[in-house]
C-alpha cells in the first residue's frame, strides 16, 4: 500500500479544484508564479482552494501575488471542498475580481512569500 503525505493529499487535492475551476468558468492553463490561468479575455485568475472539514479553514493570499491581480485586472477562482476517497466533493466556487477585496495583510514569519491573510470561506462564498 502507497501512503501519501498531507502535502502530496493537498497537492492532489488542489490540483483537482484547479480542474474544477477551470472547466467551471472556462479557463485556460496558465501557470505561472502569481496565477493559475486565464480567462478569455487574457485576464489571469488564481484558484484558492480549501478544505471544509478542517477545524478552522481559511484562504490564504499573498500580497505581492494580490497587487499583481489587481493591476492585471485579474481575481480568484475560490473553491470550497471535502475529500472523497482520492478525490474531492467540490461544495461551494465563486470567483472574485482581485480589486474589490478589501484585505489587511501581515507578516508571515520568515515566510518566502511575504505578507499574507487568511480568510473564512463565509466571506467570499455565499
Amino acid at each position: 500500500m502507497v501512503r501519501t503525505n498531507r502535502s502530496q493529499n493537498a497537492a492532489r487535492y488542489g490540483a483537482l479544484a484547479e480542474k474544477v475551476a477551470r472547466e467551471r468558468y472556462g479557463l485556460e492553463v496558465d501557470h505561472s508564479s502569481w496565477h493559475d490561468a486565464r480567462d478569455s479575455e487574457g485576464d489571469p485568475w488564481d484558484v484558492k482552494a480549501v478544505m471544509v472539514t478542517r477545524k478552522a479553514p481559511r484562504f490564504r493570499l499573498w500580497k505581492e501575488q494580490h497587487t499583481r491581480l489587481v493591476r492585471a485586472s485579474g481575481g480568484y477562482v475560490f473553491v470550497a471542498y471535502r475529500p472523497v476517497g482520492r478525490g474531492i466533493r467540490v461544495l461551494e466556487t465563486r470567483t472574485v475580481r482581485a480589486r474589490s477585496l478589501r484585505l489587511r495583510f501581515y507578516g508571515a514569519g520568515a515566510h518566502q512569500k511575504g505578507e499574507q491573510v487568511k480568510i473564512a470561506p463565509s466571506r467570499v462564498l455565499g
